[in-house]
């Protein structure tokens, strides 16, 4: 085994492998609390997972989904306070004349 382990095929094969799959599983048991399969026998037990890796694949979609949304929603903020204070240097320019940017103080007001 450690002759087949130290081959750089192999050992880039379960380099990779502990990034792709390892983390499923362990998702699985610690955060979702599978650590058990309530059947038996093969058949049963492949369907069994299948309901479960389901779970943690729609479970990634609304956690991308709800984080899509909320930086859409950040957006959407910084957008209006944008706006807000273009509004605000509008406003102090032309009723106040206090604010006036130095791209225009060559023209005189």
């Amino acid at each position: 085994m450690k002759q087949l382990l130290s081959k750089e095929k192999t050992g880039a094969f379960y380099r990779r492998r502990k990034i792709d799959v390892e983390p499923v599983f362990g998702f699985l048991k610690a955060i979702l609390g599978f650590t058990r399969l309530p059947v038996r026998g093969k058949e049963q037990v492949k369907n069994e997972l299948g309901f479960d890796l389901l779970v943690v694949n729609l479970r990634k979609l609304t956690v991308s989904q709800r984080e899509t949304t909320r930086k859409k929603e950040i957006n959407r903020k910084k957008e209006r306070i944008s706006l807000f204070f273009i509004q605000v240097m509008i406003l102090s320019f032309f009723v106040f004349r206090t604010y006036v940017p130095n791209s225009f103080k060559y023209i005189s007001v």
